[in-house]
């Protein structure tokens, strides 16, 4: 049995579930969608301003403010928007799909049985606390 020839089938059976095709169709609406694109070109190039300014040697606090201001005004309107909103929940869904899958791979590379990997206690934590900073 190859492992990687087994994850290669994993990650087949990946593009091949619901969540994925979901999320993929979901991302190009994102893409698609004229008016969002244009703000999140329009985010992006305030960005770009606030990085310019705060790197000048003589910042202008005014400016940096606006453009905090105007760069949380303009996510808000981003994250508002339905095609923005309905693309975040399938993110969602599939990113959790991802967790589990990740869990259950790193569980059974610490000694668990990969078939009872009890995903409902499933936090992120794989029970391995070396590169831990601790529990919450």
């Amino acid at each position: 049995m190859d492992i990687l020839t087994l994850a290669r089938e994993i990650g087949a059976a990946i593009q091949q579930n619901e969540d994925y095709i979901d999320y993929k169709i979901k991302e190009q609406n994102v893409e698609c969608d004229k008016e969002l694109q244009k703000m999140i070109e329009e985010l992006n190039l305030k960005k770009v301003s606030i990085n310019n300014e705060i790197s000048k040697e003589n910042t202008d606090q005014a400016k940096i403010d606006e453009f905090n201001s105007s760069i949380g005004e303009l996510y808000g309107k981003i994250m508002q928007n339905e095609t923005m909103k309905v693309y975040n929940e399938a993110k969602q869904k599939f990113e959790e799909l991802l967790r589990k899958v990740s869990f259950i791979i790193n569980s059974a590379a610490l000694g668990q049985d990969p078939y009872t990997v009890d995903l409902k206690n499933e936090s992120g934590c794989a029970g391995n606390c070396s590169g831990c900073s601790g529990c919450s």
